[in-house]
């Protein structure tokens, strides 16, 4: 038993049962060949590259469901305009509520889905979801086809649609740039459907528009007597009855008030529909919760839009995306990483696309991706990505990254690359992973001291991943002491004494040494160009006493942008290698497909 007003009153949060889409079917739809998806009963946020196929699967969840009778489609909307294959959009609706579970409308229409297996029986049975299967279907004749999809009612040789006022209570409220038509009350908007009782407005409209007619032509006369005096006179000669005067009224088909006229205002009588975009698509979403018939699927294109990240958390808070037990079903998409933030990982699922074919794949994130929605949300808005093993190589990466900038060329970010934190050695791998289960490009950048497990890396590697290290189990600061010619290595330590514990490194560089030699001595060879490799070896090992000279994102920016990549031709060739290799990756010059 339902516990709320009426089927068109106010909802009881967490009493109501609401049809929920259980699995989504898209053939030959615009970018879309083929594209299969088990959706969550709550919140489902699509993140995907552009063209990517986001907003058409929202688009195709409007047009099979929506409150429509027929809707326009042209040649375009078939998959590479290959009109010979339809389009089909099938949705089948689960958590039915008892107007959809009438056997006398739909006993025939009855399936079972089994929920662990995705898979639909053609009866339903013992532990399958009673389920209606709705399918669209649009052929070269550009005619839209609801049908209600059973193999039960086939065999009989009958078919039907969802009635009228199921397909209203069913169809998904969208949140669109444009949601004024809610805020008026109209037939089907949620200002209406607030309550029960009706507007006893009728009589009040036709008066409104009488008065309106009179009042205008009580100026309008005073205005225009003399028009109105010759226009007498002609009817007059002419013979055409006036009943003795003309006058200049509004025409009563003109005037006309209907609900429609009524729309909703703040105190200071301006209508709500001037406000901005995102305040009103947040109105209207906190209506839909409270409006039973209309809180049960909702779409948001472009979640982001037109909001600030904390409306943008109430956006999301107002739709159902914090609650412990689901109230609605929503289906978004998102380019923001603030939304992403929010999300829990059982609410994000990645649709990747096969450019060749058009197949379409949604991928659930898995309980790995928590942590990364909250620490790098970036990354799964990214083209690629590289997770770093720390600080120092997100700092590495970004100053030669800049150098190339100021050269003239475009940056890794707006060539779709970001960074990310590994976190050390040892956690670098989990995170890379679960993105490239995902889908992305991703790469490793580490050093080579405190190495993966081989079976790991050739793991990642047989995968897709790619992994940057050091030769010779250095790390980043052995190989830039080791492979930097004299001049390079003065810069170096002149730096480091800028720095805010540079006071500590001359005594670093005579414990390394063990007081073979200190500071000025290292400089001193490092200036005549007579500093030997051993030299070197020591100089990168102080560099890493304590918490290191540089080992933060800022040190490192300035040390590749203003110290390595000027001095680019002077640096031995285990350095330049990888570092071309590593930096050719984050341009994207050799993405996978």
């Amino acid at each position: 038993m339902r516990s709320r007003l009426s089927c068109r009153g106010v909802l009881i949060l967490g009493a109501c049962i609401v049809p929920k889409i259980v699995f989504l079917k898209i053939d030959n739809f615009r970018s879309i060949k083929e594209f299969s998806w088990k959706p969550s009963q709550g919140m489902n946020c699509l993140v995907g590259g552009g063209d990517s196929g986001k907003t058409t699967v929202l688009d195709a969840i409007d047009f099979c469901l929506g409150a429509r009778r027929s809707a326009q489609f042209s040649d375009y909307d078939f998959h590479k305009t290959d009109t010979n294959e339809p389009i089909k959009i099938l949705v089948a609706l689960g958590v039915l509520e008892s107007s959809l579970l009438s056997m006398d409308a739909y006993g025939d229409y009855f399936c079972g889905y089994n929920q662990t297996t995705g898979k639909f029986e053609p009866e339903p049975g013992h532990g399958l979801e009673t389920i209606l299967v709705l399918q669209l279907k649009v052929e070269k004749d550009l005619e839209p086809h609801w049908s209600l999809l059973s193999q039960r009612a086939k065999a009989k040789g009958v078919e039907r649609n969802l009635r009228w006022e199921d397909r209203q209570n069913a169809s998904p409220l969208r949140l669109g740039d444009h949601p004024d038509w809610h805020l008026s009350w109209r037939r089907g908007a949620l200002f209406e459907r607030l309550t029960d009782e009706k507007l006893a407005l009728n009589d009040g409209l036709s008066d409104a528009a009488r008065k309106a007619r009179a009042d205008f032509g009580s100026s309008a006369n005073k205005e225009l007597t003399d028009s109105l005096d010759t226009v007498q006179k002609s009817a007059d000669e002419l013979g055409v009855p006036t009943s003795g005067q003309v006058n200049a009224l509004l025409d009563a088909k003109s005037v006309k008030f209907g609900t429609g006229a009524i729309a909703l205002h703040d105190a200071n009588n301006i209508p709500l529909s001037s406000l901005g975009t995102g305040s009103k698509r947040l109105l209207v979403a906190g209506l839909a919760r409270k409006v039973a018939t209309s809180a049960s699927i909702s779409l948001v294109d472009e979640f982001e839009t037109g909001l600030e990240p904390h409306r943008i958390r109430s956006l999301l808070n107002t739709l159902g995306a914090k609650d412990v037990s689901v109230t609605q079903q929503v289906f978004a998409t998102t380019h923001s990483p603030v939304v992403l933030r929010e999300l829990n990982h059982t609410q994000l699922t990645l649709l990747r696309s096969d450019q060749t074919n058009g197949k379409h794949e949604a991928i659930a994130a898995s309980e790995s991706a928590q942590g990364l929605l909250r620490s790098n949300p970036e990354a799964f808005l990214a083209k690629r990505i590289i997770v770093c093993e720390g600080k120092s190589e997100m700092g590495f990466i970004r100053g030669f990254d800049q150098h190339s900038c100021a050269s003239g060329n475009v940056s890794m970010e707006a060539l779709g690359t970001v960074l990310v934190d590994g976190g050390g050695a040892q956690k670098v791998l989990a995170p890379a992973n679960e993105l490239l289960r995902l889908g992305y490009n991703v790469s490793i950048f580490m050093d080579s001291d405190v190495p993966l497990e081989t079976t790991d890396e050739q793991a990642f590697v047989s995968a897709g991943g790619t992994v940057f290290k050091w030769a010779n189990s250095r790390a980043l600061e052995d190989t830039i002491f080791q492979c930097a010619a004299g001049p390079v290595v003065e810069k170096l330590l002149d730096y480091a004494c800028t720095l805010p514990k540079g006071d500590k490194v001359d005594a670093q560089i005579s414990t390394a040494s063990t007081n073979q030699f200190n500071l000025a001595q290292a400089k001193a060879w490092a200036n005549t160009n007579t500093l030997r490799p051993e030299h070197a070896v020591i100089l990168g090992q102080a560099a890493r006493s304590g918490k290191g000279w540089f080992k933060q994102i800022a040190p490192y920016e300035h040390i590749a942008k203003n110290i390595l990549a000027p001095q680019w031709a002077s640096l031995n060739s285990d350095f330049t290698s990888t570092t071309t290799s590593l930096m050719d990756w984050a341009w994207g010059k050799n993405d996978r497909a």
